[in-house]
């Protein structure tokens, strides 16, 4: 498998079912608008959007889900977060089995379920761009980026996007992935469209790379809420109950924010630390900005191992948003501001931990 080096023929895995050619979006640079500061009290789709909900209320049609989304009952929790609850049981208990996961850096296993063994018909596009080929051996190796259906969504339009499908990489952040997940912010214009990544020991529940997206038509406080900068393009957030960094996309710039969010993803993993990455369009970082940017968080966190005791959520990366799916119908009704807090707090890392990472991490910026 490609880790950034040339891979010997012999390295390579060969899958029985592989992926067969999907129905191409092209899009070019020019095509990276977002959302515009005149569209950001509305909803708005883009080419991308447009094609992502034909091809995915198709696939809803058709039966390629494990249940159907109809209106999802939701409620925002009094308080001064406004936590956005979501009533969706049938994730819980009709999702695929996870893998067994137990480190952070746990490597790619061919004879475990992965997204070259899904059905055809689970696949909706191939996102094409000109890009960046690696050069071996004389032969170009193209990238090929995968958008399929998350067959147990959890909202309106969830899929996933399966960067560099053919390399097999572990579910560890590569740049290229985070920089295609701020590509696929910038190719909708509509300002509910969240990405997401969870790690191996943050519920992750498939070893092979992959980012979550979906739509979600409700305001969250992190879209709005107060960071601090710490150096450079690093930020910190401390309004959630799990503490965590902040980055912000600014001047369309994909490459150099992937490589700085890269850097600290990077130390996560090579420390074995589990983590969460979550995008969304919000206010810039900047007070006096009237620019909606894409806000980027990355929560280092506690290892999840084993099964979890029953609570009303699982704390995962759109749960650190502030955004949750409830799976036990009993609790729904009686969700509280801190009843939340208290269940998001016993996923987040010691104050000691979270400080020494904090100093760790801010040397890595100039």
């Amino acid at each position: 498998m490609r880790t950034g080096k040339c891979v010997e023929p012999d390295t390579l895995i060969i899958e029985e079912n592989i992926v067969r050619m999907a129905e191409s979006f092209p899009y070019s640079d020019e095509d990276l608008k977002g959302v515009s500061s005149t569209e950001i009290d509305g909803y708005q789709n883009s080419k991308f959007d447009l094609l992502l909900r034909q091809k995915w209320d198709q696939a809803m049609r058709d039966g390629h889900f494990r249940y159907q989304l109809d209106k999802v009952e939701t409620k925002i929790i009094p308080g001064k977060k406004k936590y956005v609850a979501q009533l969706n049981v049938k994730r819980a208990t009709e999702r695929r089995k996870p893998q067994e996961i137990t480190i952070v850096k746990q490597q790619f296993d061919a004879k475990q379920f992965n997204f070259t063994k899904i059905k055809s018909e689970e696949i909706l596009f191939e996102l094409e761009k000109v890009a960046s080929n690696s050069l071996c051996n004389g032969e170009n190796l193209k990238r090929r980026t995968l958008v399929i259906v998350n067959v147990s969504p959890l909202e309106y339009g969830h899929i996933l996007i399966v960067p560099d499908i053919d390399a097999f990489f572990p579910q560890i952040l590569t740049q290229f992935a985070i920089k295609t997940a701020l590509e696929c912010m910038l190719l909708s214009s509509h300002r509910g469209f969240k990405v997401g990544f969870n790690s191996l020991c943050a519920f992750a529940s498939v070893n092979h790379l992959h980012l979550h997206a979906y739509y979600l038509e409700h305001d969250l406080f992190v879209d709005t809420c107060s960071v601090t900068h710490l150096k450079g393009s690093l930020y910190e957030l401390t309004a959630m109950p799990c503490p965590g960094f902040a980055f912000q996309l600014q001047n369309r710039n994909t490459e150099d924010l992937s490589r700085d969010i890269h850097k600290v993803a990077d130390y996560l993993s090579e420390h074995e630390v589990a983590h969460n990455m979550f995008l969304t369009y919000g206010k810039s970082f900047d007070s006096q900005s009237t620019e909606p940017t894409i806000r980027v968080f990355l929560w280092p966190r506690k290892k999840f191992i084993g099964i979890k005791e029953e609570a009303a959520f699982n704390v995962a990366v759109v749960e650190l948003g502030g955004h949750l799916p409830i799976k036990v119908e009993e609790l729904y009704g009686s969700l509280t501001e801190e009843s939340i807090e208290e269940t998001i707090r016993s996923a987040c890392l010691e104050d000691q931990e979270y400080l020494s990472i904090k100093q760790d991490v801010t040397k890595l910026f100039s």
